[in-house]
């Protein structure tokens, strides 16, 4: 990993184009800082005009899509330069979607609740602009810790989506494989994904909040985002 340290902030530098840095945890943790000194730190470090992150709820508002009158998104679509955008998670996938030209970007939290209820369709069928090429698959907790139970599978089923292929069972115990799940939705869009591997938000303690393994700590993990 290329971490770097920004007065005493350690981010994950994943990519310069578009640009992708993702918050650690540290003696100080990026994502309780203000939105305010946020910002300001990534005006005056990377150059960014303007910082927004959301409210989100696990719901399949997209900032950008959908017209709100309140901060409650669980995602963005956006054609502005230097306009930064946060996706907070703890084990659920950040997803990063751009297009060949670099020209629109869309950011989702994708929850359970929000891949059943097709949050990423949405944002790709969304853009009516420029179609998406490329996408990154952020950290997020594994298959080998994502254990589901009965009332998670037949909530998928009831919204009419397989998930058999994407899981295992294991001593009686069934666990989903949420990257393949969404590497498998984003195929059927002609989507590539630049990375191969996502860290694993639960079993990476030293660098990654988990809500699963830290018993609902209620900081996150910051996807950041901008062209």
């Amino acid at each position: 990993m290329n971490v770097i340290e920004i007065e005493g902030f350690n981010f994950l530098e994943v990519s310069q184009s578009p640009n992708i840095i993702i918050s650690l945890k540290g003696e100080k943790n990026f994502c309780e800082e203000s939105v305010v000194n946020k910002k300001e730190l990534l005006r005056k470090y990377f150059g960014v005009l303007s910082f927004q992150e959301f409210n989100q709820t696990h719901s399949t508002n997209i900032f950008g899509i959908d017209a709100l009158g309140n901060n409650e998104c669980d995602g963005f679509l956006s054609s502005e330069c230097k306009a930064a955008f946060a996706i907070k998670t703890a084990d659920c996938i950040p997803l990063l979607l751009w297009d060949e030209s670099k020209s629109v970007m869309s950011g989702l939290h994708c929850g359970w609740k929000g891949l059943k209820n097709d949050i990423i369709s949405k944002a790709i069928e969304g853009n009516s602009s420029h179609p998406f090429t490329h996408a990154y698959i952020g950290p997020h907790i594994s298959k080998d810790y994502f254990e589901v139970k009965d009332d998670f599978i037949e909530a998928f089923k009831e919204s009419n989506k397989d998930i058999e292929p994407f899981l295992d069972n294991f001593d009686g115990k069934n666990y989903m494989n949420l990257r393949e799940y969404t590497v498998n939705e984003l195929h059927q869009y002609g989507i590539e994904i630049i990375n191969n591997f996502s860290p694993c938000s639960y079993l990476e303690k030293d660098h990654f909040f988990s809500w699963r393994r830290d018993n609902a700590n209620p900081f996150r993990n910051l996807t950041i985002a901008w062209f």
